[in-house]
């Protein structure tokens, strides 16, 4: 169980990013700007159907790294989707935390501290006993070596993106 300190601050960090959401709405209700107002609600229920889809998958260690990612990597904006079928990923939950890291300590050496990334995460099924974890950096300008030393993760530019994937067997 977390400690009571973490959940707060958690709750704290989750609540803020709520408020901004409303005030962001409120901000256009006020103004009568009806089209804003839908097209931002659309977003944010789309961002809580994917928090829904997130939970669904019985691995609490991953879902709060995510929940939390902005506050341990604060030069990142994160987004994530979750497109799989797979209910029950929590043997593999903690895998998925080490390989997040392992992706995130890889990007971290490949951007400036100093910018301001738009990350986009996206966990997809390969087959029925293998995922795949997808870290798209937008618009990375910053060259990278064709190189890997970990054959695992696969780190490659996509147009202006940077990309980083791994797979992860389901056992």
């Amino acid at each position: 169980m977390m400690e009571e300190e973490k959940v707060i601050q958690l709750l704290r960090h989750y609540r803020h990013n709520l408020m901004n959401h409303l005030q962001i709405i409120h901000g256009y209700a006020s103004m009568g700007k009806t089209d804003k107002v839908m097209q931002k609600l659309n977003h944010f229920m789309a961002y809580l159907e994917e928090e829904r889809k997130l939970v669904n998958l019985h691995v609490p260690a991953f879902a709060l790294y995510l929940l939390q990612f902005e506050s341990l990597h604060t030069n990142f904006r994160l987004t994530y989707h979750i497109d799989s079928e797979n209910n029950d990923l929590q043997p593999v939950d903690e895998l998925l935390v080490k390989r997040c890291d392992q992706m995130m300590e890889k990007i971290e050496m490949l951007t400036d501290e100093m910018a301001l990334y738009e990350l986009n995460v996206r966990l997809y099924d390969l087959s029925f006993k293998e995922i795949q974890l997808e870290f798209t950096v937008k618009d990375c300008l910053q060259e990278i070596q064709s190189k890997n030393e970990n054959q695992e993760i696969a780190i490659y530019k996509e147009g202006n993106d940077l990309k980083c994937t791994v797979s992860v067997i389901c056992e």
